[in-house]
């Protein structure tokens, strides 16, 4: 998915995180804008396995963003078992958020 000129940020950092995290998924799950409707801040949802998730937040947060931006990162196995669970907040972000990247 690509995503239009509004949401840039939001691509630069979907670019980084495919080409460092090779993700199962990633759902952009929350978006503030301003006033103008320029976008002010992003959240997005990684599902990848890792084994130094310190490392890969650093490798992700490396890319040249101007926007705040949050992550959280699930293991696929972590994932697997919460998205169904209504109490969890990765059920959530299935249901509310929208995917950028993965097939369902």
């Amino acid at each position: 998915m690509h995503l239009d000129e509004k949401h840039a940020p939001i691509q630069e950092v979907l670019d980084q995180i495919i080409a460092t995290a090779k993700p199962d998924f990633v759902f952009m799950y929350n978006c503030k804008y301003e006033l103008t409707g320029d976008l002010r801040s992003f959240k997005l949802c990684v599902v990848c396995d890792f084994e130094d998730k310190r490392s890969l937040l650093r490798d992700i947060f490396d890319v040249d963003c101007d926007i705040p931006f949050d992550i959280l990162l699930y293991t696929r196995e972590q994932f697997r078992q919460l998205r169904d669970d209504t109490a969890a907040f990765a059920n959530r972000v299935c249901t509310k958020g929208k995917m950028l990247y993965g097939k369902e």
